[in-house]
Order: C-alpha cells, then structure tokens, then sequence
C-alpha cells in the first residue's frame, strides 16, 4: 500500500541535510539540553514519584512519535519495512542516541510487520543514569520507548507496544527493544501498557480522598465498637455480652466457639447444619456457605494458639464489608483478653488449691484453718471425699519437657472434671499426679468409680499419646482431715500394681494391704521370697503354689480342699508333702502358714499368680 498526498519520496528525505528534512517534517522544533531534561525527571520523581515519572517521559516520547508517524505516511513509500526504517533515522536526528541496528524484522500471514527487534547505542537516557555511578534495576530510557511506540503504531496503523529488555544503564553492552502489538504481549507485559494512558491526578487525588474518606467512617464507627468492647471487657467479662454488643452493633448473627469448635456464646439461637471443623483457618477468613449464606471468621488467639472462633453469619448471598472486617477483628482481641483473664483465674485458683492440698498432707493446717480455706474455695464441708493417684512414666533424659506435659496435663484433667460438674483438686506429690474428688459429685456423673477412672484415663491417653498410667484408689473418707490417710492408701495400692493390673483399690488388698505401706519395693520382695522362694524356684508351674493356697483358704482340711479342687486325696497327700517338704514347714502350723499365706495373697495382687 501507498500514500501519494505528497510526491516526494520517504528515503529521497534522509538523503538531504539534518536540518532541511527537520524542517519538511515541522514548521519549528526547539532544541532542549539533556541536563535539563534529567533535572526535570529528578524534580518529578521528588514530586510524583518514580512510577508516574516513567509515565510522563513515555508519554512525551509517545506524542513525539505519533506525530512524525502521521507525518510519514504523507511521503511515497514503499512497504513497512521502509516506514520501520525510517524511525531510527528520527532517533538519531533527533539526538536520542547515536545508532540504531534493526536486529530482526518478521512478518505476520498478510505481509504485515509483526515483530520487531532492535539495538540501540549510546540513549541519552542511559548515559545520564550512567552518570550517578550506579546500576539500575530496570531499563530507564522511557522517552525512546514512547517515541518508538508511538511512531510504529501511526505508521504501521495498529498498536504496537515497545518493551526495553536490556539496558546499558544496567549494565549490558546495548539497549534492546521488542517491538510487537499489544495483543501478542502476555498479560504482565501488556500491562506496560497502562503508561501510554494519560490520566488526571486531580481526579485520582479524588478518589483517594473518597477512599480515606470512608475508611475514615469506618475507624471512628469501628473504635466506637472498640470502646463499648473495652467496657464490657472492664465490667462483665462475660463472652456473652460480647456477642450480643456484636449482633446489636453489625446486624449479624454473632457467635463464639471454643477451641474443640462448641458454641459457647451466642445472640440467639444459630441453626448451622455445618461441621465447624470443616472451617478451620489460622486469619480472618470468608467463606460461603449453601443457600446463599456465608460465615466470616476469625481465630481467638491465646499463648499463641487458637483457643476459639469468632463469627458473623450472612443470608441472601451478602458479602462482609471492610468495616465488618474491623468489627469481628476487634472482637477478636477483646475475646482472646477474656479468656486470658479467665485462665489466669482458673490457674490462681488451682495453685491455692494445689497448695490447700500440699498443706493437708504435709499437717501445717489445724482443723479450723482447714475449713476456712476449704469455705473459700467452696469445698463442701458436708461431703464424703475419695482420692486417686496416677503414676506414669517419666522420660528422665528429658525433664525439661516433662514438666512442660505435666502442667499440660493438669490442665486437661481439670478440664474433664469441671466439664462434668465435678468438684476437685489436682496436684502433684513426688511425680506423682494426686486428684482429690468430691465423691457424691463423681457419682453424679458417673455410675461407679471403675467407669470414671477408665473414662478418665481414656481421656488422658488419647490426647497424650504414649503416656500410660497406674492408678492407686483410696477408700471413702467422711472429712478432709483424713486425705493424708486417703493418700498413704493410694500409694499402698500402687505398690499392688503389675503388668496386667493398673487400677489398684485399696480396700481389695484385704490384710495384706499392711504389708503394702511398707514403702521400701525391696524389704517386700524379701518377705516373699524368705516364705516361698524355695517354692517358686521349684514350680514354674505354679500348680503347688495354687494347691497350697485352696488347702489354706480351705481350712487347712485334706477333705474339703480334695473336693474343692476335685483332686483325689492320695494327689493331694503327695502334693501337700512335697510342698511341706520344700518349704520346710509343719502343714499344721498355723502360725507358720498365715505369713506364708501372707506372701501368696501379696503375689496374687500383684498378678503373679
């Protein structure tokens, strides 16, 4: 194609002097100092910063361009190649750099120009960034950009977007240049793009005072609701009045969960039809929900662990709102410093009964200080008490975590007690875990005391993984004068236990519970094995050592203990003589037989026989 408005022809032009082809192309041209070029873009940069400075020298380039594209097409010229051509000439005339090479040049399916690559030396732009000594990140010759935008796009009469890929000024030996139109350009190129617009700062400066305007309306509304928060927070406490300030304030269903997702406090009655744990997020969080709901939450944070959920519900498709966004962070805050209190509460009240206990057991208390402590943290004087005490294992080689499960482990048992409405005390006692409970609040919950403590140790185990526990159970006592009592009767129990026996009753040991408060394991074992260490060396079996314990519990009578076993009595006579004989003792020696009797009943709560 070709344009004939003027005869002359586009290379007959270059051939002449600068200064006449400047003038067929403008009726005046003022020449402008690249010093004052570069003290102008540091003034704008100071003023506007970097990012609109680039637009301004783009555009100034692209105006530039545009108008000697125009003014090309008015020359006989004799295909694309030779409109692309003529624009590094104009460069050069025009001072930008020194040289332009045309690297590649390709064509679409019609013929048309469709890519462009170039290389340029010496830009003016890049020397004068060259003179601060310092690379630059980016390439900086905007203003050749521009004009080679907007020349190519005139000229070749569609879009074309000029992208600098290197740049003398950071570093690289030539400036280079991608020429392509803006369609083939991915997304983050073409957002070059947005220079080449003009825009009005009037009207952005606009549209930022209407942002800061509303999110002016919303910190005083929001600190508004802070402040009544703050004075709930100072007065109550209470989570309750929290969501209800929440619903009256937003116009939204409003509720708190704990961190096991249970609702804890609510304004109304919330019908949700949804797991909660399905929800769970670490930040402030939207999500919709079917039937054009939607929930909007946030994590309660304490001890930099999420302790609960607090919650708008939306209806009808509708969207939080920034402010609303605010609101439920606010609450959040507010929520996580009730808890807060609530746990240094619930801590304070259970080292002074951890210390109540410790005080008891150690006798530093006389009987009518004990019951006044015991008023204060609201201990029925009235009821019957019963006390348990857990031994696990201790990893030795590390303490320091140890300590650390323990205390979490107090905290969990005195979260499964108060749950269940039961009243108690935990502490600890040489390793020990000691738990003194209110037993007609036990019984309350629980049908008898095997079910709780399973319960209970079922509850341990699944939230201390490889943690196993032996419990020693004391009798029923009618006074808190008697927990020392209760407590020797949990260890004496303990001493009971086995591989396959870890819940111990004191009250099943029988007589020989008495030899069970001997605390030294050793002096025990001694006493067994001087009364039947022969005995057992010699029956693996333990077919003697079970015959000898029937004809003891059977009146020391051949007769009855024949029938009872049903064994012949020449068997049994045999049995019965071998056994006096390795034991050394007079099967009629009554004396002699309740200590050996003593040791069978020891082994047998032990689980050895």
């Amino acid at each position: 194609m070709k344009m004939m408005a003027n005869k002359a022809k586009l290379r007959d032009v270059f051939e002449l002097p600068t200064e006449q082809t400047m003038k067929i192309f403008h009726d005046r041209l003022i020449s402008i100092p690249v010093t004052a070029l570069s003290a102008l873009k540091r003034e704008l940069v100071a003023s506007i910063g970097e990012d609109r400075t680039k637009g301004v020298f783009i555009r100034y380039g692209w105006h530039t361009g545009v108008s000697e594209g125009e003014k090309v097409r008015n020359f006989e010229w004799k295909d694309e190649t030779e409109l692309v051509e003529a624009g590094p000439k104009f460069h050069v005339i025009h001072g930008y750099l020194d040289e332009v090479i045309v690297d590649d040049i390709r064509f679409d399916e019609d013929g048309h120009v469709d890519y462009i690559k170039a290389l340029w030396s010496k830009s003016y732009e890049a020397d004068e960034y060259k003179q601060t000594n310092r690379l630059s990140d980016e390439p900086v010759c905007h203003t050749l950009c521009g004009y080679a935008s907007g020349y190519l796009s005139t000229a070749l009469q569609k879009p074309i977007l000029v992208k600098e890929t290197k740049c003398e000024a950071m570093g690289h030996e030539r400036c280079e240049i991608v020429c392509m139109p803006v369609e083939k350009w991915d997304e983050e190129d073409r957002n070059e793009h947005r220079y080449y617009q003009s825009s009005s700062m009037i009207k952005e400066l606009d549209e930022v005072t209407a942002k800061l305007k509303t999110e002016r309306d919303y910190l005083t509304k929001a600190h508004g609701i802070h402040k009544e928060l703050i004075e709930q927070l100072l007065s109550t406490q209470e989570l309750q009045k929290i969501t209800d300030l929440l619903c009256e304030k937003a116009g939204l269903p409003t509720f708190i969960e704990d961190e096991k997702h249970r609702i804890i406090a609510s304004s109304g009655d919330i019908d949700l039809n949804l797991d909660l744990k399905t929800l769970g997020t670490d930040t402030t969080c939207f999500t919709r929900l079917s039937h054009g709901r939607g929930i909007l939450r946030t994590p309660i944070l304490f001890e930099n662990e999420i302790k609960g959920f607090c919650s708008f519900l939306y209806h009808n498709g509708q969207e939080p709102t920034e402010l609303e966004r605010m609101i439920i962070d606010q609450a959040s805050l507010t929520s996580s410093i009730i808890l807060m209190n609530e746990n240094i509460k619930l801590q304070t009240e259970q080292n002074i009964r951890r210390s109540f206990l410790s005080d008891i057991l150690d006798e530093k208390m006389d009987k009518e200080e004990l019951y006044q402590v015991a008023r204060y943290l609201e201990l029925d004087l009235e009821s019957d008490y019963w006390m348990l005490t857990l031994e696990r294992n201790i990893d030795q080689t590390d303490l320091s975590s140890e300590v650390e499960i323990s205390e979490k482990l107090f905290r969990h048992l005195n979260l499964f007690l108060k749950e269940r409405g039961i009243n108690a005390i935990v502490s600890h006692r040489s390793g020990n875990i000691l738990i003194v409970i209110d037993y007609s609040s036990c019984l309350n919950c629980f049908a008898d005391r095997t079910t709780f403590i399973n319960k209970l140790l079922k509850h341990c185990e699944k939230r201390f993984k490889g943690l196993s526990f032996y419990v020693g159970a004391s009798s029923v006592a009618d006074s808190l004068e008697e927990l020392p009592v209760l407590y020797s009767e949990t260890l004496t129990a303990l001493n009971a236990k086995s591989d396959d026996k870890w819940i111990l009753y004191y009250e099943e040991l029988g007589v020989e519970s008495i030899l069970f408060q001997i605390s030294n394991e050793k002096t025990l074992d001694r006493f067994v094995n001087n009364q039947l260490g022969v005995l057992l060396e010699e029956d693996k079996s333990l077919e003697l050592i079970t015959t000898l314990r029937d004809y003891i519990e059977n009146g020391m009578n051949i007769n009855a203990t024949a029938k009872a076993i049903s064994m012949s009595i020449s068997g049994l006579r045999y049995r019965l003589g071998k056994i006096s004989e390795l034991l050394d003792v007079e099967l009629d020696d009554t004396k002699r037989l309740f200590s050996v009797y003593m040791a069978l009943n020891v082994l047998k709560a032990k689980g050895k026989i």
